[in-house]
């Protein structure tokens, strides 16, 4: 059972610490790919199955974590605990999000390491590469899908797109050039 509460103008659910420590170890821990890779399968606990976080509000902070320099997934940890929890949410969200991390490289450079050379093992990571271009795709589709409502909002992606595939900018570059065009674009829809 939650317990909402109020803060500010909108009503939040009250989750157990230790229900987020476990969910974003959880994560962490079965999540291939890093920060874009792990933002599907935030969404998808978050979202859809505990229904912590709207929609709404978790592409809005997902954009927010995309501008923040770091790891995506940290920060993404980190904005989320903070709407669930607060300080100590945040806290427990990010270190259950990186403790996996930790524990798995620390395993693989101990005992793993002698093994990479095998071929069975580089085609078992190929096979895990190409399963992360596929999540990423999904990510694409699922985030692209709830966005791209809008002729202006096409634009302002093509535009980013643009920068990053044809121009070969940096996509810092593209994120902020994209930011500072939905800013002319959009403004007037808020």
């Amino acid at each position: 059972m939650f317990v909402y509460i109020r803060e500010g103008d909108f009503l939040r659910v009250k989750v157990p610490l230790f229900d987020i420590f476990i969910t974003f170890f959880k994560i962490g821990l079965f999540t291939l790919g890093g920060g874009l890779a792990m933002s599907v399968v935030l969404r998808h606990e978050l979202v859809l199955k505990k229904k912590w976080v709207s929609e709404e509000d978790f592409l809005f902070e997902m954009s927010t974590a995309t501008l923040i320099p770091g790891a995506i997934a940290v920060n993404l940890a980190f904005l989320q605990g903070r709407r669930l929890r607060g300080f100590i949410g945040s806290f427990l969200s990010v270190l259950a999000t990186i403790l996996p991390s930790i524990i798995i490289i620390l395993s693989v450079v101990i005992f793993a390491e002698p093994y990479f050379s095998n071929p069975k093992v580089a085609a078992f990571l190929k096979g895990c590469t190409l399963a992360v271009t596929g999540q990423l795709a999904y990510g694409s589709y699922v985030f692209g899908k709830s966005q791209l409502k809008d002729y202006r909002k096409i634009i302002i992606c093509a535009f980013g797109i643009f920068i990053v595939a044809v121009l070969k900018l940096f996509p810092a570059w593209a994120v902020l050039s994209s930011g500072l065009l939905g800013y002319f674009l959009l403004k007037d829809q808020e």
